[in-house]
């Protein structure tokens, strides 16, 4: 069965009708698309609900700032209804799932340095952006 479609307004919408207009999503085999990449040498972080991947990012801290800027009620309730709908598990928060597919020499663990001496050219692997809690200092 086919499971990609498009959505405009919440509706339905054709794929393929005023395409970069609409949403896209399809169903996906996480395990089966898992192992396809590991067996290439893909490292896979995920899939992870859309509501942990967006508080990862800082959702609620860019929530707050907007919220504590917005003079208008009317805006103020369309943020609270829309985050609502990104967040909750009632809605799209637990429904959709992001995965990420990267180099595996992403994932790797940089060496220990000796006391004072540094390693050379070693760069740490940076945290992939929304795959790890948001840690604000």
């Amino acid at each position: 069965m086919d499971t990609f479609r498009g959505f405009k307004g919440h509706q339905l919408h054709p794929v393929l009708e005023a395409p970069g207009s609409a949403d896209l999503t399809a169903d996906v085999d996480f395990c089966y698309l898992r192992k396809m990449a590991a067996r290439r040498g893909v490292a896979c972080l995920g899939p992870l609900p859309q509501s942990d991947f967006l508080k990862n990012m800082g959702i609620d801290t860019r929530m707050e700032v907007l919220l504590r800027r917005c003079q208008d009620r009317a805006t103020r309730d369309q943020l609270l209804s829309s985050y609502r709908v990104l967040t909750h598990p009632d809605h799209m928060g637990q429904r959709f799932l992001f995965l990420c597919l990267l180099h595996q020499s992403r994932l790797a663990t940089p060496p220990r340095s000796h006391g004072l001496k540094m390693e050379d050219k070693i760069p740490t692997p940076l945290p992939v952006a929304g795959f790890t809690e948001l840690a604000v200092r």
